[in-house]
């Protein structure tokens, strides 16, 4: 039977409920350099000669898995960052010297916890729990740290092996003890876990994890693949479950058969993308703590006809989305000061059949330094910004903001004018991907006695950039 990754057989009528569940499933990667690899390349190439090594396929490889390549005595550490084919793959750092020779390992090992159940069968006073998990003939390899081809290895530290607590009055269990390549079964050879207790034992005790406690064993590590291994066929194992008596005789034992197979590397793209939105807003709205006096549209603000005592206040809002990596930045761009029947306006600050930028109320505005603009005195065209937003976006300013100039009633600057040769100035950002950043533009004017009657407009053009 296949559950999750796990085959369970059971293979006599001795323990029951025996199972052994790994806490990943995964294939180790054990293969080697092809020729063609340099120093100082982020570009691995892959021998994939089927049968020359355990492993020759990148498949059996994910990014973010860390990669160790040399010689097995000197094995540099990477990370690999992408997979391109069945015999390439990318990596961080790049090679280093020694790491680049045509036959240098490729070791990729993926660790397990195996997590034991079982039901006892009979009642062994002063007895042991034993785990078998096949192993290399030869301890020195398979006690190494290095994944062995079709063998489980003990690793280089021996794993800890977690016993139940005390059950039912009559387990008293002592640490866990573990031992590579112990015992031979048949021809095959097995690292030992080992949970000896003391108490008369019962019939029918479940060490399922949760009536009393399954045995774990940690850092286990997962096989290469076998010889003739078929990728997406799962490399399938035999591990033993026995209950020994004061004696270190078997009398209970009963095989579970445990799957390893290769992860399924899902991938997938996603377009970048950016929205950016200019909405009016009714007038009578609160934007930039006073209440606007005109309608806004997507593409006009019709201040109407302006008053030499009074502001007219007006907004639109201003909304931006991205999967940006890194974030995205609105700028805006004045084409001009606004000029009697969209004349040019030469300069910066110009009367008579201009409306000027404001000054602000210390004369100190300009398109890239904000002041506050409360008196009436100060005439003049400008903006302020408020963000409605609670958290994401930054603007440079916001109406309320008291640094520089700016006392918290009004704060204003000018709109940058291309006229004048000025640069667009950013109005808001943010440094990573954002849904729905929302901000209010607010624009102010008030003209002096002296303005000349006519019509008066100028365009201002905001940009949105992001970056992916």
């Amino acid at each position: 039977m296949f559950i999750g990754g796990i085959y369970q057989k059971s293979q006599s009528a001795s323990l029951s409920s025996v199972s052994a569940t790994s806490s990943n499933s995964r294939l180790s990667f054990k293969g080697a350099l092809t020729t063609g690899n340099t120093i100082g390349s982020s570009q691995v190439l892959l021998k994939t000669t089927t049968g020359s090594y355990p492993s020759t396929t990148s498949a059996q490889l994910l990014s973010d898995d860390v990669v160790a390549i040399g010689d097995t005595n000197s094995l540099g550490i990477y990370t690999i960052t992408s997979i391109d084919s069945a015999g390439v793959f990318n990596i961080t750092p790049v090679l280093l010297s020694g790491d680049a020779d045509n036959d240098d390992a490729v070791i990729s090992t993926q660790s397990a916890t195996q997590t034991i159940r079982f039901t006892t069968a009979n009642a062994i006073a002063n007895g042991t729990f034993r785990i078998l998990i096949p192993s290399e003939s030869n301890n020195a390899n398979a006690s190494d740290g290095i994944p062995d081809a079709g063998q489980f290895d003990f690793g280089n530290v021996a794993p800890t092996v977690t016993c139940p607590s005390n059950a039912n009055g009559v387990y008293d269990f002592v640490a866990g003890t573990a031992t590579a390549s112990a015992i031979t079964v048949g021809s095959q050879e097995y690292h030992s876990y080992e949970c000896v207790y003391s108490g008369t034992g019962a019939i029918g005790s479940p060490f399922d994890g949760s009536t009393n406690g399954a045995i774990t064993i940690n850092s286990v590590i997962n096989p290469a693949p076998k010889v003739a291994h078929s990728t997406g066929a799962a490399d399938t194992y035999r591990i033993i479950v026995q209950h020994l008596d004061s004696t270190f005789a078997v009398r209970d034992s009963t095989s579970v058969s445990v799957g390893v197979i290769e992860a399924v590397r899902v991938t997938a793209s996603v377009a970048p993308q950016i929205t950016f939105q200019i909405s009016g807003i009714a007038s009578g709205v609160t934007a930039c703590g006073q209440s606007t006096d005109v309608t806004t549209t997507a593409a006009a603000v019709p201040l109407g006809e302006l008053s030499i005592s009074l502001f007219t206040d007006a907004a639109q809002a201003l909304s931006v989305s991205t999967n940006a990596a890194n974030g995205y930045v609105v700028t805006a761009l004045a084409n001009d000061q606004m000029g009697r029947n969209a004349e040019t306006c030469v300069g910066d600050n110009v009367g008579g059949d201009c409306i000027p930028d404001s000054r602000g109320d210390t004369t100190t505005m300009t398109h890239a330094v904000e002041d506050e603009w409360v008196s009436a005195a100060i005439k003049g065209f400008g903006y302020s910004l408020d963000n409605v937003n609670t958290t994401g976006l930054t603007a440079p300013f916001e109406w309320d903001s008291t640094a520089g100039g700016c006392s918290g009633v009004y704060c204003a600057r000018q709109f940058a004018d291309n006229e004048n040769s000025q640069t667009a100035q950013t109005i808001f950002s943010n440094s990573t991907v954002a849904d729905t950043h929302n901000l209010y533009v607010c624009y102010r004017a008030i003209i002096s006695a002296t303005q000349s009657a006519g019509e008066y407009e100028n365009a201002i053009t905001y940009t949105a950039t992001a970056t992916f």
